[in-house]
């Protein structure tokens, strides 16, 4: 049956679910360019992100429950809201939203969930600041191919755009705003595409 088909006599899907709807799900989100991780038929931690992220896309509240309002968008999903329209390859970071986008040859390539920075006052090691990710202009500058160890924690892959703000995968990526100014990304399989996608150079837009 055709995602768009017949939504409402779809079952109402949680995570922890299993089974061929759960694989269809996976399916087209994969083919939507979000990233459910492995089309197992499965309802992990992958799939909840990347329902997230679909949801939000969708104007819908991010439950992460696969319910007829997320059916039916699934059979007539609506695509990011852009924040430049150009150059044709780059990454677009939404705070509002919470999204990190990556297009390339003006095609969108990966839509998934993040965790900006918290706006809550922090110390480390006798100096305070406020957890912001700077909106503005960027471009990558530097890249790790595995983790860091940071003086604020570890982080894996990073990408970074601005000083020590960087994109970077955690265990971590609730739904709202958490870093202490990085861009949060589901790990492993999510960062390691990010990274994969995301060369140095490459412009990065905060809004």
């Amino acid at each position: 049956m055709p995602v768009s088909a017949e939504a409402a006599g779809r079952p109402t899907l949680h995570y922890g679910a299993k089974g061929k709807s759960v694989k269809v799900v996976q399916t087209r989100l994969r083919a939507l360019h979000y990233d459910p991780g492995a089309v197992d038929g499965r309802y992990g931690q992958d799939l909840r992100y990347a329902v997230w992220a679909f949801q939000k896309v969708n104007g819908l509240k991010p439950t992460g429950t696969i319910g007829t309002r997320t059916w039916r968008a699934l059979g007539r999903p609506k695509a990011p809201v852009k924040l430049k329209s150009s150059p044709a390859d780059r990454v677009e970071i939404s705070k509002k939203r919470q999204l990190v986008v990556v297009y390339k040859g003006g095609r969108v390539r990966l839509i998934t969930h993040t965790s900006t920075g918290s706006g809550r006052r922090y110390c480390h090691k006798g100096s305070c600041s406020v957890a912001k990710t700077p909106s503005g202009d960027f471009k990558v500058y530097r890249k790790i191919n595995g983790w860091r160890h940071a003086p604020l924690g570890n982080l894996y892959k990073p990408i970074y755009f601005n000083g020590g703000i960087a994109m970077h995968g955690l265990s971590s990526v609730p739904l709202t705003p958490a870093s202490h100014g990085c861009a949060r990304i589901p790990m492993p399989h999510t960062a390691n595409l990010l990274f994969k996608l995301v060369p140095l150079g490459m412009r990065v837009y905060v809004r």
